[in-house]
C-alpha cells in the first residue's frame, strides 16, 4: 500500500482516539459542566469539526484504496 495511504490510515487513527477523547469529556466528564458557556460551546464546535475531518479523511482513504 501506497506510503500517503499509510500516514493518511495512521492520522485517522490519531483522530478517531482524540475524537473519542473530547466526546468522553463533553458528556461524561462533571469538570465539563463547570466550564463557561462559552468555553462549552467552544469544545462541541471543535468536536464536531474533528468528526467532520475524521469523516473526511475516511472518505480519501476509501477512494485511494
Amino acid at each position: 500500500m501506497s506510503e500517503h495511504i499509510e500516514r493518511m490510515k495512521t492520522e485517522h487513527t490519531d483522530l478517531d482516539i482524540k475524537v473519542k477523547a473530547l466526546g468522553a469529556f463533553i458528556h461524561g466528564n462533571e469538570i465539563f459542566k463547570t466550564l463557561d458557556d462559552m468555553e462549552q460551546s467552544r469544545m462541541i464546535k471543535q468536536h464536531g469539526f474533528m468528526e467532520s475531518y475524521a469523516k473526511t479523511l475516511e472518505a480519501r482513504i476509501w477512494a485511494a484504496v
